[in-house]
């Protein structure tokens, strides 16, 4: 098996939280590597994404490194809210979950930003996609012919 990892800085402007942590993260820099495996050895690579890691910077004394398997739909999500110029700061509520301040756009326009970070984060996937689904055809039509 073959994976290929890519690493990518992200930058929150405001405090944070992801399911796989513990508390709320600090403002800052951090890096996240996804780790993906080759599908099929063919003239097209394609990848299909494993692991989607983030570094997170534990201070307790001592400055050490936390590394969480994270959700890279959630990851994008969250930094979606960060850059929203209406973002509050995250809080606990008594379920656990963060609370967020409500968008006035509605639900449609939040719907339209998880898209297209979706989209972002799963380009492989969908370019395989793709080419399968172009394959059926392709072949139903010959089929036929």
């Amino acid at each position: 098996m073959i994976v290929r990892t890519t690493s990518k800085t992200v930058t929150f402007m405001h405090p944070f939280s992801l399911s796989g942590t513990d508390e709320v993260q600090p403002a800052g820099t951090y890096t996240v590597e996804t780790d993906e495996e080759l599908l099929q050895a063919s003239s097209i690579p394609a990848y299909r994404r494993i692991a989607t890691l983030i570094r997170l910077a534990r201070t307790t004394g001592t400055v050490q490194t936390q590394i969480v398997q994270t959700n890279p739909v959630e990851l994008a999500g969250a930094l979606a809210r960060d850059a929203r110029p209406d973002q509050t700061v995250p809080q606990r509520a008594h379920n656990e979950r963060v609370v967020f301040q409500k968008r006035a756009g509605g639900s449609m326009e939040s719907f339209s930003e998880g898209w297209k970070h979706w989209v972002t984060l799963n380009a492989t996937d969908l370019i395989w996609t793709a080419l399968v689904i172009g394959g059926v055809l392709f072949t139903t039509l010959l089929m036929k012919g």
